[in-house]
């Protein structure tokens, strides 16, 4: 023959252009029927099937509504998710008369969580992400998921509860040719995507390093198969980044991802199932893993820069962490002593083992607690960052006090992203003070006189903090407008990690890890990510007395002394982890500093796809281009107007 051959000749030409297998079934093939797309059936060859450039081009339509359809599964299914509205054991009243007031702890620390299937990714040209259904498994009882040492025996198969159905390790349900490229992925996700996500995150090893996330992606599958999901995509892109002529290993490392999120879905759905069988206040381990496993999702739908589930997942994940701490913490930790409500819990986790105390209030930690303690950390800055995009109070708020207040905070943020806890309490109590405006407004009450007051006590304590902080580098001399001329004067005197590129992550890392941990909290890379969150909340705090006015002197002052400070970062990259404040100060930046957020972000190279910089940076472009049309009402305007914009609530994390 004289050209390739086809794998049907009397099927579909959709088929037959993507060179698959078709049953020729009509009017619609099992395959385009499964991956929702055009399927093409006539007698006669379409025009299209021309073996040049318009034949390519319907490939690549074809390419491209594939993605889009698998896309649209994929969020239908994250809003099929079992709703967590029931997880109070007020709604389970039968379960309740059944079970003893006081339930035992179980003597298993952790169990896997239920079995979901193993991905199936379709070829590479799909990317359907469809995966086949979950092989059928034998139940385990919670006796056999026990240590064997302890010799108990199996209870009868009635004495099973449904939760408990199809429990077996992670492990097991992979063929051994996909164990070896899962691990691969699994180092490629410790090694490079988590240093890349959560870059100031080096824990000592006396906070069992990072040995504790291996622990919980072996035990919970959701939070593996997400893991797994983010390190495809990072291979795909940083391989492709090279030359850019693998294109085709990005589209199958694409739908390597699309299957592993299929499957996360369905551990979590799973998962939740079972705690609305149960409730929370009966399932306090079982809890706690959908609560990791939901906060994971945050972390990579931001990662994906996917907008369109996050404010389900950030509801689930402040209900999961409310009830855990209505039904589970106590008054006094294991040894009897007082204690706070989050720390009874974090106590309890470490259970069975033995306090070691570290000094300075600190501990040795479990994997179990060293999880939950990087968990809550990440949600109570997704919470604030959210409370300012909905124009609410942060729905955390009332754990502020326990867990982000005082000179050492129990919580210290900045250990996870870089930013000192002090400066996020004060992004909260603006976004407090923006959704009491916006109350006293709409009830016809507000005093502008009480407004005023109250910010001028949140800009004082944020500029006697600021005070705190080691000194800035020395801006550039450049203009304001020309980014990339001030890249040779960025600050190289200090360490930042999250400048570093996901191949070298920890390129200078032996500067950072021979600090001290109190020589670590005053670091000058920290000190200068905290310096911006606090400026571009200065500006924050300036709209919501008076508006979207970016020509305002103080607007001004305040957008161009947070520009200089991001002049000074020593990398492009590191505005990564400061997608707030790029996005405040960019909304309320003048015609001609515009250039600079647009010249930064370009700058980020082939990493602009992580993470919501490119999100950020669109919500400014509509914003110039309404002020340019001059679209907008000042006094009616503010931050969360803005985040709006683009048809959704955007989290910029």
């Amino acid at each position: 023959m004289n050209g390739p051959k086809l794998r049907s000749s009397q099927g579909c030409w959709t088929c037959r252009l993507r060179r698959k297998k078709c049953d020729e079934a009509r009017p619609v093939c099992a395959a385009c029927d499964s991956l929702q797309i055009n399927c093409h059936y006539s007698d006669t060859k379409p025009e299209w099937m021309d073996g040049g450039v318009r034949e390519k081009q319907m490939a690549d339509e074809l390419k491209v509504m594939v993605k889009k359809k698998a896309m649209e599964r994929r969020e239908k299914k994250w809003s099929q998710l079992p709703t967590l509205a029931d997880l109070s054991p007020s709604s389970h009243p039968q379960q309740q008369q059944n079970q003893p007031q006081q339930q035992q702890e179980p003597q298993v620390v952790d169990h896997p969580m239920e079995e979901a299937g193993d991905p199936s990714p379709s070829d590479n040209t799909s990317g359907s992400g469809s995966g086949t259904p979950p092989s059928e498994t034998t139940p385990l009882s919670r006796a056999e998921t026990n240590d064997t040492s302890r010799g108990s025996s199996s209870p009868p198969p009635s004495s099973v509860p449904s939760w408990r159905a199809q429990i077996r390790p992670v492990t097991d349900s992979f063929p051994e040719n996909k164990s070896e490229v899962e691990v691969s992925f699994t180092m490629i996700y410790l090694d490079h995507v988590v240093p890349f996500l959560f870059p100031f995150y080096r824990p000592c090893l006396l906070q069992s390093s990072r040995g504790w996330m291996l622990v919980l992606l072996m035990k919970n599958r959701a939070l593996f198969h997400t893991a797994l999901s983010l390190a495809n995509w990072l291979f795909a892109v940083v391989l492709d980044s090279m030359d850019g002529t693998h294109g085709d290993c990005k589209l199958a490392n694409w739908a390597e991802l699309q299957a592993h999120q299929e499957t996360a879905i369905q551990a979590l759905q799973a998962d939740i199932r079972a705690l609305n069988e149960r409730g929370v206040a009966n399932a306090f381990r079982e809890s706690i893993s959908c609560l990791q496993s939901v906060v994971q999702l945050l972390e990579f739908e931001a990662a994906m820069a996917d907008a369109s589930s996050w404010p389900v997942h950030h509801d689930a994940a402040v209900v999961l962490f409310d009830e855990l701490v209505t039904h589970h913490a106590s008054a006094a930790d294991r040894a009897g002593a007082p204690t706070t409500p989050w720390a009874s819990i974090l106590d309890r986790i470490g259970g069975p083992y033995r306090r070691i105390p570290l000094g300075a209030g600190r501990q040795l930690l479990t994997s179990d607690q060293s999880a939950y303690q990087f968990y809550t950390a990440y949600l109570l800055w997704i919470d604030v960052i959210a409370a300012t995009a909905n124009g609410e109070v942060p729905r955390l708020r009332k754990h502020h006090a326990e867990l982000l207040a005082g000179d050492v905070p129990r919580v210290l943020l900045d250990e996870y992203v870089g930013c000192y806890s002090w400066a996020v309490l004060e992004v909260a109590e603006v976004a407090r003070l923006a959704a009491w405006k916006r109350e006293q407004q709409s009830n016809g009450s507000l005093s502008m006189v009480d407004l005023v007051k109250q910010l001028c006590v949140v800009r004082t304590r944020l500029l006697q903090r600021m005070e705190t902080l080691s000194p800035p580098p020395s801006p550039s001399s450049c203009s304001s407008s020309c980014p990339s001329a001030a890249d040779h004067n960025r600050a190289s005197n200090i360490y930042d990690p999250s400048a570093h590129h996901p191949v070298t992550p920890y390129s200078g890392f032996h500067e950072m890890h021979a600090m001290s941990l109190e020589a670590h909290r005053g670091s000058p890379a920290v000190d200068l990510h905290t310096r911006i969150w606090a400026q571009a909340t200065i500006t924050y705090l300036f709209v919501v007395a008076s508006g979207l006015q970016p020509t305002l002197p103080e607007i001004r002052a305040s957008v161009g002394a947070t520009i200089d400070l991001f002049r000074a970062l020593p990398s492009p990259l590191a505005v990564r982890t400061l997608v707030w404040p790029f996005a405040v100060t960019g909304c309320l930046c003048l015609k001609e500093q515009e250039p600079f957020f647009v010249g930064l972000v370009d700058a980020m190279g082939a990493m602009q796809v992580f993470g919501t910089v490119k999100e950020a940076l669109r919500i400014m472009q509509v914003v110039w281009k309404l002020k340019d049309d001059q679209c907008i009402e000042p006094q009616m305007w503010d931050i969360a107007t803005c985040f709006s914009l683009l048809g959704h609530r955007s989290l910029l994390i």
